[in-house]
C-alpha cells in the first residue's frame, strides 16, 4: 500500500525535478550542439569556395553558375530554417514547462535560464 508521503511520478515536487533535469539537459545540449556544430560549420564555410571562387576557377557558364548560385541560396535557407526550428522548439518547451510551475518556481527557472550560456 502507498502511504499519502510517499513518492510517486504524479508528484508535484518529482515532476518539477523532472522537468528542471530536462530543461537542464536540453539547454546544456543545445549549447554544447551549438558550440561544436556552430564552429565545425563556420570552419567548414570558411574553407569553402564561394561561388566567385567557383566561377574563375572551372569557368562556369552563365546556366552552370545559375544552378550554383540556387543550390547555394536553397543550401542557406535549408540552415536558416532548421536554426528557426531549434529555438522555436527550445522556446515552446520552456514555456510549457514555466507554465506548470508556482510563481516562486518561475522566478528561480528564470535565473537558472538567465545563468545559462546562451
Amino acid at each position: 500500500m502507498l502511504r499519502d508521503d510517499d513518492a510517486s511520478w504524479w508528484n508535484p515536487k518529482v515532476l518539477v525535478i523532472l522537468s528542471l533535469i530536462f530543461v537542464c539537459g536540453v539547454a546544456v545540449g543545445a549549447a554544447i550542439t551549438r558550440s561544436v556544430l556552430h564552429s565545425r560549420i563556420e570552419a567548414a564555410h570558411q574553407q569553402s569556395l564561394n561561388l566567385g571562387q567557383l566561377r574563375n576557377s572551372l569557368d562556369l557558364t552563365p546556366e552552370q553558375e545559375r544552378i550554383v548560385t540556387k543550390e547555394l541560396d536553397d543550401y542557406a535557407k535549408y540552415y536558416q530554417n532548421i536554426e528557426e526550428q531549434r529555438a522555436d522548439v527550445a522556446e515552446h518547451g520552456k514555456m510549457r514547462i514555466f507554465d506548470v510551475l508556482t510563481p516562486d518556481q518561475q522566478k528561480k527557472f528564470d535565473r537558472l535560464f538567465s545563468q545559462l550560456p546562451h
